[in-house]
Order: structure tokens, then sequence, then C-alpha cells
């Protein structure tokens, strides 16, 4: 489990079941890897995550998108991207290719 602070709050970071299962409650959608391209769904699971590694978040969806810094929002995705490889026991050669590249480097790389 990997701790954080987002929002001036210290919060884990874990994933598992639960935390596929939150997502779909939030989402309204089946937890699908393939469907994670758009950032309200990466920020849905993002959030999901801390409801299900915490107690109580200290702040509610709207607030982690609206409050929540740049850098902040990097961190956390990193965050449960790591914890998702490590509970689906994807390599980490293949979790680096799957990582999203920031805009335009795919041009670059082609």
């Amino acid at each position: 489990m990997k701790k954080i602070t987002i929002l001036g709050h210290d919060l884990n970071v874990s994933f598992n079941m639960a935390a596929e299962i939150e997502y779909e409650e939030l989402s309204g959608k089946p937890f699908d890897l393939q469907e994670m391209n758009t950032q309200k769904a990466t920020m849905q699971q993002c959030y999901a995550v801390l409801k299900v590694s915490n107690d109580k978040v200290p702040f509610t969806f709207e607030e982690l998108n609206r409050k929540a810094k740049y850098s902040e929002t990097v961190e956390l995705k990193a965050a449960v991207i790591e914890a998702m490889n490590d509970w689906l026991g994807i390599p980490a050669v293949m979790a680096q290719e799957a990582q999203p590249q920031p805009a335009g480097e795919e041009e670059k790389n082609a």
C-alpha cells in the first residue's frame, strides 16, 4: 500500500476487487481497462481507489477534480496505476508500454 498527499490529506492507495466494484458504482459502467481512455473514467477510478483504500475520503469526487493541483493528480494516477499493476500481476515492461503518453508524444515516437 502506498501513501500519497492530495488536497492536504495523507491517503492510502491500494487496488483490489473492491476498487473495481466501487468504480462501477461511481461510473455506472462495467470495469474495463480498455475503457479507461478518458480523464473522467481515469479520475473515477482514482476516486474509487481512494474510497476503498481509506476509512474516509475527506473530499468529494467533484472537489478532487476542481481543487487538486495537476501535480497531485499526476501522483495519484501514477500511484493507482502502480497499485493496479501489482494486483493484476502485470509485468513492469508491459505496464510501461500501457502507460498513456503525453499529448504529442505519439507523433514523435512514430
